[in-house]
């Protein structure tokens, strides 16, 4: 293909490299109101990150946006900007040969890699979080009859966490357990979406980066398998991780566990706010 055909621009709503995607997998990044989010919500301007590279994955990369998505360097809105083509900017060229798209990027620079398997790479990535804009937008749950069934289709099929009330009505859990999508309450024994009680467990390793336990503390925490108090509880001063690690003869690991607790308070402070997307 031609460096032509790469451009997509984006015009009247929609990206015109949805016009080839017929299934349900990348409905909400051609969505028309998601995307005019993403128009109105550029990338942030200076030095960012998106965080992810080909080699990672496709689920650990989506874990590292939503993993810095709770961490407020960017929404959900900006980084489906940043990876559309079409999408204006502060400074520059808007994204398309002048300001390279991460798909563009790794098809120049990964080898090994097909340009199809790329494009659906990334494909995947824009409705990971074209799907959250859509949620805080309110279109997973309003919208037309064909629009809810469409919706109910792909949150059965694909949607990476269950959503709030569906996770509280298989679970029994009262309201206030949940906050935007996010598990703040809850302690060993208490049920969860899955039918299966909480156990001891907060999904952390000493020997993995404070990154992978960010992420993985974040995406048990959406399935409802953690919560955020009980966490917090466990890596408290004088708590039983901090105890296990041996925190008080160790400065890294004081600063490892002292980050963990610092992302969890932050995600829980912006869900309490109706602010976490």
């Amino acid at each position: 293909r031609s460096r032509l055909g790469l451009y997509q621009t984006v015009r009247a709503g929609r990206d015109v490299s949805s016009l080839s995607a017929k299934d349900s997998s990348r409905r909400w990044q051609c969505n028309s109101v998601v995307l005019e989010q993403a128009r109105v919500n550029m990338w942030p301007a200076g030095e960012h990150h998106l965080g992810v590279h080909w080699m990672s994955g496709l689920e650990w990369n989506k874990a590292e946006l939503d993993r810095r998505i709770a961490a407020g360097e960017f929404s959900a809105a900006q980084c489906l900007s940043r990876l559309t083509d079409g999408m204006p900017n502060f400074h520059g060229p808007i994204n398309g040969p002048g300001r390279p798209t991460l798909a563009t990027k790794w098809k120049q620079r990964v080898s090994g890699a097909s340009a199809e398997d790329i494009d659906a790479h990334v494909a995947a990535l824009r409705e990971h979080v074209a799907r959250q804009v859509a949620q805080r937008l309110g279109l997973l749950h309003d919208g037309d009859a064909a629009t809810k069934k469409r919706g109910a289709d792909d949150a059965a099929r694909s949607a990476p966490t269950p959503a709030p009330k569906r996770a509280r009505t298989q679970g029994g859990e009262a309201a206030a357990t949940w906050a935007c999508g996010l598990r703040i309450q809850g302690k060993p024994g208490d049920p969860t979406p899955s039918g299966q009680p909480l156990t001891t467990k907060i999904f952390v390793a000493k020997a993995n980066s404070v990154q992978k336990n960010q992420q993985e503390q974040l995406a048990r925490i959406k399935k409802g398998e953690l919560s955020v108090d009980y966490a917090l509880s466990c890596m408290r001063d004088g708590g039983p991780l901090r105890r296990n690690w041996g925190a008080a003869a160790d400065a890294a690991v004081r600063q490892h566990i002292d980050a963990l607790c610092k992302f969890l308070r932050e995600i829980k402070e912006q869900a309490r706010a109706g602010t976490y997307a």
